[in-house]
Parts: C-alpha cells; structure tokens; sequence
C-alpha cells in the first residue's frame, strides 16, 4: 500500500507523542499518603480537551514546551500531568513528571490540588495552573486517555517487549489491575498500560524511569515494522477523534520533521520529588492529604527541564 509521506509524518507524530505520555503514565503516582478518592461538590462536569488556555509567553525559539494530560477513565480528572521539553540543539526530549496532588491556588477556589484544575476548568485551567507552578511558559497542550493510549498499542499491533520481573498490583479506586508475568512477549494495549503503570516497586521512581527507557525502545522498534502502514487508516482516525491538542496540521509537520530519528537515548525523565502534608482544600472542605514539592527539588528540576543541566541527588 502506498502511503503519502505527509501522512508518514503526521502518524510518527502523533504515536510518538502518544508514546511518550505512555511512558510517563507513572511519574503521575508518586509516593504519598494513600486516601481515598472524594468526588468533587455536585458532581464533576465532563470537560472538553480543547478548552482555550489563557495566553502565555512564547517559548524561545529554537525550544518548545508541551503539556501532556491523561486523563482517567471517565475523562474527568487527570490521571497523569507531564511537560515536555523539547532541546532543538541536543535533538533530544526532555520529561517532568507534575505530582497531581500538588498544592495550586486557583481563581474562585483558593487551594486546592492541581488535579481539580483540569476538573473545574479544562485544559485552559490545567495549563494555567502548571505554568505558574513551574514559573515557565508553556507553548502547546495534548489531551489523552487511557483508551486512547490502549487503542494506539493494539493498532500497531502491540509491543514486543521482556518484562523483567512479575508484576502484580491492585487499585480498585483506579481501576488499575496489574498482572503480568515475566519474559518475553507481545504487550496489547491493556497490558502495556498496566507495565507503564506499575508503581509497587522498591526501586521507586529509578525503576519506574528505567522501565519507561525499556518500553520506549521496543516500542521505536516496533513502530519500525512494514505491517503498521496496513493500519495507517484506523490509527489516523483514532489519534485524530482521541487526542485533544491545539497544534495545527503545520504545526505537527514541522514537529514530525524535528522528531525524526528520535531514539530512546535522547529521551530523559524526572518527576519533582517532596513528600506528603495534610492541607485544608478549599474546593473539598476539609483537610486531604497533598503533595509538597521540595523547593530546592524543585527548582532543580525546572533547571533540568530548561537546560539539561543533571539535577543533584535527592537529599536522604
């Protein structure tokens, strides 16, 4: 089958960005004080991933940034919050992790957690609420869910990939149930979901990070294979009706022609370290358990996001 190479170029983009929230999936679970889920006053309305974002300074040129939002199955909250950072001089993409449950102030609220922005406001809200955290502009904005994410794998035709341990968890709050043995095999999209996902591992975020590196690099290969341009149709049309962005058709192009050649090599991640501390939620009424960045963490990380720079060891 013949395929346009403008249409080569949109489906790489669209899987690699799609790919890259995969592998960050995790980064959204950091260690903190378990609680159960307590749903918002009223009831959540269901929001669209295309809201406007309030303006933001342009990004320097030659570096752009992306705000990539999972979202939960309901499509209600974000089930992860990651921004990227795109190094044109390195070629390589950069990866911070923004904890869900981080203290945010927002318009009409007061404090409550940054998860709650996207709930009450959208996208628009959501990246208002990162840019200020991380005191940087924010260019661009990708929305995506889980079945999206699960629809992409199985398009491809899954992912070859060695898990390396047995991996067993279960959260019925989240609706994540983790069971995979180890060895090789091909990941299908719910399972794939489930080896990015999986937290409960002595090697906290060490782990995690190496098993994004590991899923990403079989992941590359995979979309490598003649028999994923069979189902060049059906992957277009999901990327297109699943991901929420407001890049234009342009705008992916050039992106595709940066992105090109990407390997796992240049791909980092971090997430922002703290720890948990009980504070009074303004949207909730009562006392939830947070997540308090560590500020020298912190700023480290923005630093790393920024430039490259190696981020210190955490302090014990």
């Amino acid at each position: 089958m013949f395929v346009h190479p403008a249409h080569q170029r949109i489906l790489h983009t669209f899987v690699v960005l799609g790919l890259l929230l995969m592998l960050v999936l995790p980064l959204a679970f950091l260690p903190q004080a378990p609680g159960p889920f307590v749903p918002l006053p009223g009831g959540v309305p269901k929001q669209t991933p295309v809201a406007t974002a309030p303006p933001v300074p342009a990004a320097p040129p030659g570096d752009s940034r992306f705000l990539i939002v999972g979202l939960t199955q309901d499509e209600h909250r974000t089930d992860s919050i990651i921004v990227v950072q795109w190094d044109e001089a390195r070629h390589e993409a950069r990866i911070l992790g923004v904890p869900r449950d981080i203290a945010v102030n927002l318009d009409r609220i007061g404090t409550t957690k940054l998860v709650h922005a996207y709930a009450t406001g959208g996208i628009g809200r959501a990246r208002a609420a990162v840019v200020k955290l991380l005191d940087i502009p924010i260019s661009h904005y990708i929305v995506f869910s889980l079945p999206a994410m699960r629809h992409l794998v199985d398009l491809i035709g899954g992912v070859p990939l060695t898990v390396e341990k047995r991996m067993v968890y279960t959260d019925r709050e989240q609706g994540l149930y983790i069971d995979l043995q180890p060895g090789p095999q091909v990941l299908d999209g719910a399972r794939a979901e489930e080896y990015v996902r999986f937290r409960n591992d002595p090697e906290g975020d060490i782990g995690r990070i190496h098993r994004q590196q590991h899923f990403l690099r079989a992941a590359l290969t995979a979309l490598r294979r003649p028999a994923v341009w069979i189902r060049l149709p059906r992957i277009l049309e999901t990327a297109q009706a699943e991901i929420g962005t407001d890049l234009t058709k342009g705008q992916l192009l050039g992106w595709a022609g940066r992105a090109q050649g990407l390997s796992a090599d240049a791909i980092s991640a971090y997430s922002i370290e703290g720890q948990p501390v009980d504070l009074y939620d303004n949207l909730m009424h009562m006392k939830l358990s947070f997540w308090q960045p560590d500020p020298d963490d912190l700023r480290a990380k923005v630093r790393w996001l920024l430039t490259g720079i190696t981020p210190p060891p955490t302090k014990p």
